[in-house]
């Protein structure tokens, strides 16, 4: 199968093209269909097989008929990485269409994306909190969109946005088509599922597991002993970079305190630094601190 047997508009083959994709991917060939049928959809497939174009490409398609300058789709996704990710695949994609996309996401100025919201677009890609605010200023519109995204819905519940979500819902049309793409489907997402989707067809390609390089522990432990764990496990642990993932940015200074003596540290965090990150010299431990989410009510 290629893309030609979707039946997409020609300029949207040329982005395909131009990009060099050749064949649909397996998540591409048994979601698309319905994605362009319009039909509400929940799809699991592992990161990498090719799960923005299954959104991308059907929106597209459909937005090419219609009124312009008006937010007509919606993709919410739970960091700014995501969604810059999801708009160059839209860019990409959509070159020779004049379709418009903006990133709306906290930890930067808010002006260029009021203006841009101000110009009128086609589709917002979006994180929760600041989509939220600039809804609460009367700045973001949502009242004529006509296909909704929930991107890494897992993901959005792992970081605390889930209400954030459900608020945003109730500003989006009830005659939608809504789409939900997720790893896992904890209680949680299953719920919010039925309460957002009508009918939804499910895909499911692959199981959703860790890379097969990558080796896996979980120790049960009381709060107070985590960084004399942590200690330990460095100490018996032959590496020359250790990163280190906790939920809240807060915590970094908290957990780095001793580990962090007497070696060179870093920490990535929401926002980002402006400094480039580089990668550990061989023969040299570095420690680097990666914070999954900001703080609540930070807008990222």
């Amino acid at each position: 199968m290629n893309f030609n047997q979707f039946n997409l508009d020609s300029r949207l083959l040329v982005g395909i093209n131009r990009l060099g994709y050749t064949e649909p991917t397996p998540v591409q060939v048994a979601a698309i269909p319905s994605a362009l049928a319009g039909d509400d959809l929940i799809a699991t497939a592992q990161t990498g097989t090719g799960k923005t174009a299954v959104f991308v490409l059907p929106i597209l398609q459909k937005l090419l008929t219609g009124p312009r300058n008006r937010t007509r789709t919606l993709i919410v996704t739970p960091t700014r990485e995501l969604a810059e990710q999801i708009h160059k695949a839209i860019r990409d994609l959509g070159a020779g269409t004049q379709l418009r996309s903006i990133t709306i996401y906290g930890g930067v100025g808010a002006a260029p994306q009021i203006r841009a919201l101000r110009a009128g677009v086609e589709i917002l890609v979006a994180c929760p909190g600041r989509l939220l605010d600039l809804i609460n200023q009367g700045y973001a519109r949502l009242d004529g969109v006509e296909i909704l995204v929930l991107d890494e819905g897992d993901r959005m519940f792992d970081m605390g946005f889930l209400p954030d979500v459900k608020r945003i819902l109730k500003h989006v049309p009830v005659q939608r088509q809504t789409m939900l793409f997720s790893a896992t489907f904890p209680p949680e997402i299953e719920e919010l599922a039925a309460q957002t989707l009508r009918h939804p067809k499910r895909i499911t390609i692959g199981l959703s597991r860790p890379a097969r390089t990558v080796a896996h522990a979980l120790f049960p432990v009381p709060q107070q002993l985590k960084t004399a764990l942590l200690l330990a496990l460095l100490k018996q642990t032959d590496t020359d970079s250790v990163h280190l993932t906790t939920r809240w940015c807060a915590h970094w200074k908290r957990s780095w305190n001793k580990p962090c003596r007497g070696k060179h540290c870093r920490a990535l965090t929401t926002p980002l630094p402006r400094r480039p990150y580089h990668p550990p010299r061989r023969g040299r431990l570095q420690f680097t601190e990666i914070c999954t989410a900001s703080q609540p009510g930070t807008g990222q």
